[in-house]
This record gives structure tokens, C-alpha cells and sequence, in this order.
């Protein structure tokens, strides 16, 4: 299986970069947003790779960082989500986006990707928004003395109980550092902190 592709840009199309890794050219499928940040015919680029098996067809995928394809990987797990409609889903915004949109349950954001409906998007919310919160991306200040998995749980816990990631993260960055670091402890103080407002 191939993890990850360094080569030269030989060609670029609309969905699509031929990379030249030793003389070998590969067709990569790229989306929108990795594609913007392709360089000219000749510029030396690496490419996080998936690739795609079906009975007529070998197909790599390609993203500009791993974190990228965690996310593809997660977006095809979706029930009626397949490679071609994840990708045009990583590139209808820049990825801390997208995964901000699906975090914070922004069912209309969702929706102005092209092919995205209101069942799809809903689908995505209701599938993803847990595993969303335990991917590296726009790591949020965290308070001291909470550690990152216990952080990790606590906002989605709180998440889940309604609240927006930005008020979940407000009222974690207010916790006194004295609270026990415990599940139970944390997100009974930040329930406290997210009441009083």
C-alpha cells in the first residue's frame, strides 16, 4: 500500500496531479483545497496517498497532510459517502473548517458544499462530530493541569449536551486549575461556568 508519494509535477488537471516519483508517473486525485496548493510543472510536492480499490479501477487519493487523509478515511466511513463525494467535501473548505463546521453541528455551512443535502450534512453531524473532536486540527488552548485526552473528552461530552465548541472552550479555559482532573470534575465546573451566562 502506498503511505505517502515525494516526486515532481509533471501535470495538472482540474481534479487530478501526475506526479513523477522516479521516473514513474502517478495520476493522484486531489481536492480543492490541496490542489491550491500544487505548485508548477517541476516543483517537488508530497502527497499523502490513499488508495482506492473497486472492481474496474485503482485510484489514489491524495491530501497535503496526514491529518488530511485521517479525515478522508473518515468521511468514507459514512454511510452513502463515497471517495469522489469525500473529496469534494475536504475541498469545499479549507479542512480546520470543515471539521469546525461538522464540531459544531453548522448543518447550513455543511450545505453549501456542492452535492452536500441536508440528509448528507445531518449524516456527517451525527456520524463524525465525536471523532472530529479527536483529530489534531486547530488545537485549542488548553487549559493547564487538563490532560489532552481528558480535554478532548470533556468537549465532547459537553458537545453533546448541546453546547457550541466555542462556548465549550471558553468555559474550559475559565476552570480553576484546583478542580480534580477528572471527567466528572471538569465537566460538572464547566456546567457550572456555561450556566451562569
Amino acid at each position: 500500500m502506498i503511505g505517502y508519494l515525494r516526486g515532481r509535477v509533471a501535470a495538472i488537471g482540474p481534479n487530478d496531479v501526475i506526479l513523477d516519483v522516479g521516473g514513474v508517473g502517478y495520476e493522484v486525485v486531489v481536492d480543492r483545497q490541496a490542489r491550491m496548493g500544487v505548485g508548477p510543472a517541476g516543483s517537488e510536492l508530497v502527497l499523502w496517498v490513499r488508495t482506492i480499490v473497486r472492481e474496474d479501477a485503482i485510484t489514489l487519493f491524495g491530501f497535503d497532510s496526514e491529518v488530511g487523509r485521517a479525515v478522508f478515511d473518515l468521511l468514507v466511513s459514512v454511510s452513502g459517502i463515497g471517495p469522489r463525494m469525500a473529496s469534494a467535501i475536504l475541498g469545499g473548505f479549507p479542512l480546520e473548517e470543515l471539521v469546525e463546521a461538522v464540531r459544531e453541528k453548522d448543518l447550513k455551512k455543511l450545505t453549501t458544499i456542492s452535492g452536500v443535502g441536508r440528509k448528507t450534512a445531518e449524516r456527517l453531524v451525527l456520524e463524525l462530530c465525536d471523532k472530529f473532536f479527536a483529530l489534531p486540527v486547530q488545537a485549542s488552548a488548553r487549559p493547564d493541569g487538563i490532560p489532552g485526552a481528558l480535554f478532548v473528552d470533556v468537549r465532547s461530552a459537553l458537545a453533546n449536551l448541546g453546547f457550541t465548541v466555542r462556548d465549550v472552550e471558553a468555559a474550559l479555559r475559565a476552570i480553576k486549575p484546583e478542580v480534580p482532573p477528572t471527567l466528572e470534575g471538569v465537566v460538572r465546573q464547566a456546567l457550572a461556568i456555561l450556566s451562569a451566562r
